[in-house]
């Protein structure tokens, strides 16, 4: 079965193609990054790749009103875990944040977060430079270093929960797949104070809020960022 993303907003646009009879409807089964066309009756959509969804899961999601659902047989699955924290993947207008026991990990007013992560990349990243990535996420950063034509990408990210959410996200693909970025579940602190003298070009340091991560704005960590650094290496920090 060919994965399916399903958002409140997709949801209701479906059912009310089905109350209106229509056969066929076009719309985004990967939360914008393509749009195709499925069939419709009064009772389920067709996908595809035949996988039908009944009316009754759609208003399911129709009714959560906010959140990321993957489409699976006989069910639309929330992409939520609850560990020590709750994750949940959230849409917007264009790529999905996380939302970590209610605080969303990217800026969603003004911009969106893919287009942000670029804008944030492309303010250090430079053809053939070596990138650190302290803070990986859903990987946004470090896809954008990577297509802005970065010779190597390493992103860090603690959380293996959040790791798992960006496996379930279809923003999130290249991030494990381009050769380019090499993705490490480690402890920044620990994995950055590992590494050598002057082994980056440049580096992005995106952290969660001071409450948070407190030890990412502090003057050991900072001193930790230049030692790795090259000489001219250049910093983005948010």
């Amino acid at each position: 079965m060919a994965r399916a993303w399903l958002t409140p907003v997709v949801a209701n646009a479906l059912l009310a193609a089905m109350r209106d009879g229509s056969s066929e409807q076009e719309c985004s089964l990967d939360l914008g990054l393509s749009r195709q066309r499925v069939r419709l009756s009064r009772s389920a959509v067709t996908l595809p790749d035949r996988t039908e969804v009944a009316a009754a899961q759609l208003r399911e999601v129709a009714a959560a009103k906010r959140g990321v659902f993957l489409a699976e047989p006989g069910r639309c699955r929330p992409i939520q875990t609850s560990a020590d924290y709750f994750y949940k993947l959230i849409p917007t207008d264009e790529a999905p944040t996380i939302e970590i026991s209610g605080i969303q990990m990217h800026r969603t007013t003004g911009t969106v977060p893919f287009r942000n992560a670029l804008e944030s990349a492309r303010t250090v990243v430079r053809k053939g430079t070596s990138v650190l990535d302290t803070c990986g996420g859903l990987g946004y950063t470090a896809i954008a270093a990577a297509r802005l034509g970065a010779a190597s990408v390493v992103s860090v990210e603690v959380d293996s929960n959040v790791l798992a959410i960006a496996r379930q996200n279809p923003w999130s693909a290249e991030y494990f797949t381009n050769p380019v970025i090499s993705v490490v579940n480690a402890d920044v602190c620990e994995f950055i104070a590992s590494q050598p003298d002057e082994g980056f070009d440049r580096a992005i340091h995106d952290p969660p809020r001071f409450s948070r991560a407190g030890e990412l704005y502090g003057s050991e960590f900072y001193g930790q960022l230049a030692r790795v650094l090259r000489p001219r290496g250049e910093l983005f920090h948010y």
